[in-house]
């Protein structure tokens, strides 16, 4: 009998050694990035719903739990974010913008100073949706507003020497 429960507990602990997750060390791509880190780093992926993929969620998403009466009998319920569609002012697009966005979106927003702050050092990926579009759109504004500021500088800095030389 003590043989085999010895067996078994070996047998146990060599299943869950198996099953621990170990991570690799990965040279990165062609030294892109910041060199040596986890393969689990690398890969990880945090599930988002197709819900929260396509507006503003802040980080929230939909979760699961259980309700529990008096009797201690739990059944299954979902908790869903508190989630309107607001039209939020973009400074840099000079344009009210439709979104779907949650309560504490919107907190995060005006602690940021305005939706173009929030999208531009956000934490949150925005790589889809409503979020990628306008932040894009944000990013190719501010990138021909300083290509037109460089040409002028440069029309400005010709003009001056054209000017000096004439009166020389």
């Amino acid at each position: 009998m003590l043989s085999s429960f010895r067996q078994s507990t070996l047998r146990l602990v060599q299943k869950q050694t198996a099953l621990a997750k170990i991570p690799q060390v990965v040279e990165s791509p062609l030294g892109v990035g910041g060199g040596n880190c986890s393969y689990w780093e690398q890969h990880q992926v945090r599930w988002r719903s197709n819900r929260s993929r396509r507006g503003l969620y802040n980080g929230k998403d939909i979760r699961t739990g259980n309700n529990v009466s008096f009797s201690m009998r739990a059944t299954k319920r979902t908790f869903k974010p508190n989630v309107f569609i607001k039209r939020v002012y973009s400074d840099i697009l000079g344009d009210m913008v439709r979104f779907h966005l949650t309560a504490s979106t919107l907190r995060s927003i005006d602690k940021a100073g305005g939706l173009d702050n929030y999208l531009l050092n956000s934490k949150w990926e925005f790589t889809e949706g409503e979020g990628y579009k306008v932040k894009r759109a944000i990013l190719k504004k501010l990138k021909n507003q300083e290509r037109y500021e460089r040409k002028q500088a440069e029309r400005e800095g010709a003009e001056s020497n054209s000017a000096a030389m004439l009166t020389e």
